[in-house]
């Protein structure tokens, strides 16, 4: 068995540990950014695949104490490298650093990347090559105070990336970060959603395939861990094929998505068409002042949070409507706003119930409840 760690959207650890403990039969510990477990490939390549939340899964290949930045060098070249780099695998390596010996990233990774290299030189008489775009191996070296861990990275490209955008919309949400909101929700599928504000469809989409029981990878051929030297193809497409053989197709749920641009909503159809949704989700080209509740449900937004604005009370402006929104046409709704500017959600004009603290990449940001009772709730 191995050790690994996936990292998630902060503030999505909870929900991440839920989500993956379907999957696998160890039981998931939550950490700063991500959980850990420990588990078999068949483990890394059905987390890779299945995890909605996920960002990387990284899985351990050593870890030690270090106590003395100038034994940096010698404690790397000293590792048993021969084993996962060859002269003809190509590298790259990222690091992330809390601990008090070290003042700059840029030379640790320096440092790490020569003896890596000097090892493998010395081992077989030439030396591999780097490569930051497409490596073979992707190395995740963690040192926090005086504990050291180096990982290989088993994702490649972050799990966000499905394989269902057509185009990438410039204000949209990561599509991992977009399904923890939905979890974050515990939306119940029996019941209608509604994103009315769902630029090119990210949040709507991700609920449909929760829905619908679709892999999040189903379409995404490219994995780092393809490019190791124990890929097991048969196994990866065994998983791969039994994971087909669970989507829902015989049953139709009420998701419904609209946007006042035309040209987010066409992005949004094509994509759901792309990850084989076609007409399983309801996209409508609608005003937010015009939005019409056909049955109460889950609602759950993104608005734009306005940090290009030179005038606040534009985005003030926006919040408040929401919020007028919310009173006088969502009574029995749950309401969600997922939002990034703190001042803007006050003009929404109602108490929230619940905030999740959470990051949109490096923007603070929180998902509020508004469980709306008789048109308000006080």
């Amino acid at each position: 068995m191995k050790d690994y760690l996936l990292t998630c959207p902060r503030g999505l650890e909870e929900v991440t540990k839920t989500d993956i403990s379907k999957y696998i039969k160890d039981k998931p510990n939550i950490v700063n950014g991500g959980v850990e477990f420990r588990g078999h490939k068949k483990d890394m390549y059905t987390v890779n695949l299945f995890s909605r939340t996920g960002m990387h899964l990284l899985e351990k290949l050593f870890d030690s104490k270090i106590y003395e930045s100038k034994k940096l060098y010698s404690h790397i070249y000293n590792l048993p490298w021969s084993k996962f780099i060859k002269p003809d695998t190509s590298f790259m390596i990222r690091t992330k650093i809390k601990s008090n010996l070290f003042n700059k990233s840029n030379t640790v990774t320096l440092k790490i990347k020569d003896a890596i290299v000097d090892n493998i030189r010395k081992n077989f008489g030439q030396r591999p090559s780097i490569n930051k775009e497409s490596p073979d191996i992707s190395l995740y070296v963690i040192i926090i105070d005086n504990k050291m861990t180096i990982y290989v990275n088993t994702s490649g490209f972050p799990l966000f990336k499905r394989g269902y955008r057509t185009k990438i919309h410039a204000a949209g949400l990561n599509e991992s970060l977009a399904a923890g909101l939905v979890l974050l929700s515990n939306w119940n599928p029996n019941t209608p959603f509604y994103d009315i504000m769902c630029g090119s469809g990210t949040i709507p989409i991700e609920v449909a395939m929760i829905a619908h029981n679709i892999p999040p990878r189903i379409n995404r051929t490219d994995y780092a861990f393809k490019k190791l030297a124990s890929y097991d193809s048969d196994l990866w497409e065994r998983l791969l094929e039994e994971s087909k053989n669970k989507i829902i197709h015989d049953q139709d749920f009420r998701i419904f998505g609209s946007d006042h641009i035309r040209a987010n909503v066409s992005l949004g159809y094509e994509s759901s068409v792309k990850i084989g949704l076609k007409n399983k989700i309801k996209f409508f080209v609608k005003n937010i002042k015009d939005f019409v509740l056909d049955e109460t449900g889950t609602i759950i937004i993104n608005p734009p949070y306005g940090h290009r604005l030179n005038d606040p009370s534009t985005i003030n402006l926006l919040y408040k409507q929401l919020g007028d929104i919310f009173k006088t046409k969502c009574a029995g709704c749950n309401v969600f706003v997922f939002s990034g500017n703190l001042e803007a959600v006050k003009s929404i004009g109602l108490r929230s119930k619940s905030r999740t603290i959470l990051k949109n990449g490096k923007i603070d940001s929180r998902l509020l409840h508004y469980p709306i009772k008789d048109g308000s709730y006080k």
